[in-house]
């Protein structure tokens, strides 16, 4: 069967005639694309154009865009952004980060942010080796109130804090109770002087590591576990922490109502004074006090008395307490026994007393004018 053929009985099936069906052949001879003209490249036509429209910025994915900023205001498209856009946007979500974070640092308001009704004092400090764990236990002695009690945590891994108050035995502490809703009430230990306390425990280095990534994720972790524990008003509670910024002491700066700084009589507690001011500004959650604790200073030194000096003059009124260097307080942790039953009348045991007054007067002004009225 011929070609020809098979096209007269197609059409013929479409009733259609075959006499008029062409077949065209191409001829690619003479075939030329059209050139492609480069995106910058001028039209080579003199005809007029019409203007071209507006082009929409583009931004870097690592760059903020002023239309997706909150608060940022809407302006039309550009079609080349000034120089000082870059920088401009970044000024704008630097403040706008700066605010958030401001936000987080003040805390939910108070009608959906849980809080303890207890008084929370944290004890922190730039350097180690200044004696926060000894005056937390000595503050733990002796603020207890009527009807009340004075519970001392323990934020620091080195879980020296039971040791000072009279506790030997290993116990579950804060890395074994660090999942919410685990019972911190009951696992309170009871102290020298009606004292209790919740010691941080002994774990692997991976329960630290998944404690630690408990509150970096969680900032209201400890004020959570905190406001189950249903404290009173007349209770106190008492935050010892490792030095220096860590999880640890920023979750106790943002449960404590009064947060003394510990530091001692030496030239580089001095020099870390500017550090720590300003750590703490930054830090600051509303209705919070800061107060300073001068530790250890040695009267036989005429340097140690010098730097006592200093230290007067540089804070004034925000150093509420000064405790002389007394070295009963190693003796009695190295025999386990109670300052307080052991040498009340100690340099060391009076400045503790002169310091608890002072954090009294601070924290229970209100309370304690209240019971003075007829």
């Amino acid at each position: 069967m011929k070609y020809v053929d098979d096209i007269t009985k197609l059409f013929t099936r479409f009733g259609a005639n075959a006499q008029s069906y062409q077949e065209i052949q191409p001829n690619y001879k003479d075939f030329k694309d059209d050139p492609v003209t480069p995106v910058l490249a001028e039209p080579e036509s003199s005809e007029a154009l019409s203007p071209p429209t507006s082009t929409l910025p583009v931004f870097l994915l690592d760059e903020a865009q002023p239309s997706l900023l909150l608060g940022a205001p809407k302006s039309p498209p550009l079609t080349e952004p000034p120089a000082s856009s870059a920088t401009g946007d970044r000024q704008r979500l630097s403040d706008l980060l700066r605010e958030l974070n401001q936000v987080r640092r003040d805390g939910l308001p108070e009608t959906t942010r849980k809080r303890t009704k207890a008084k929370v004092i944290a004890i922190v400090s730039a350097n180690g080796g200044v004696g926060k764990s000894t005056v937390a236990a000595g503050l733990a002695k002796t603020l207890r109130r009527p009807g009340g009690r004075t519970i001392a945590i323990d934020l620091d891994p080195q879980n020296a804090l039971s040791s000072h108050l009279g506790i030997t035995r290993q116990v579950p502490g804060l890395i074994q109770l660090k999942e919410q809703g685990a019972d911190w009430d009951a696992h309170r230990l009871p102290g020298f002087r009606d004292s209790e306390c919740l010691p941080f425990g002994t774990g692997e280095m991976n329960d630290r590591r998944l404690l630690r990534q408990l509150m970096l994720e969680d900032s209201d972790w400890l004020n959570q576990h905190l406001a189950s524990m249903n404290l009173s008003e007349n209770d106190t509670v008492i935050l010892d922490t490792p030095s220096g910024a860590t999880v640890y002491s920023q979750q106790a700066l943002d449960a404590a109502d009064l947060v003394l700084v510990m530091t001692v009589a030496d030239a580089a507690s001095y020099l870390a004074l500017d550090t720590m001011t300003q750590w703490l500004e930054t830090t600051r959650r509303r209705a919070q006090r800061h107060r300073y604790v001068l530790n250890q200073r040695d009267d036989s030194r005429s340097f140690s008395r010098d730097m006592g000096v200093l230290f007067v003059r540089r804070l004034g009124a925000d150093l509420i307490g000064t405790i002389r260097l007394d070295h009963q307080f190693n003796e009695s942790l190295a025999y386990g026994r109670d300052l307080f039953q052991y040498a009340p009348e100690s340099i060391g045991c009076q400045d503790i007393l002169s310091l608890s007054g002072a954090v009294r007067a601070l924290l229970f002004a209100d309370a304690t004018s209240q019971q003075g009225t007829p």
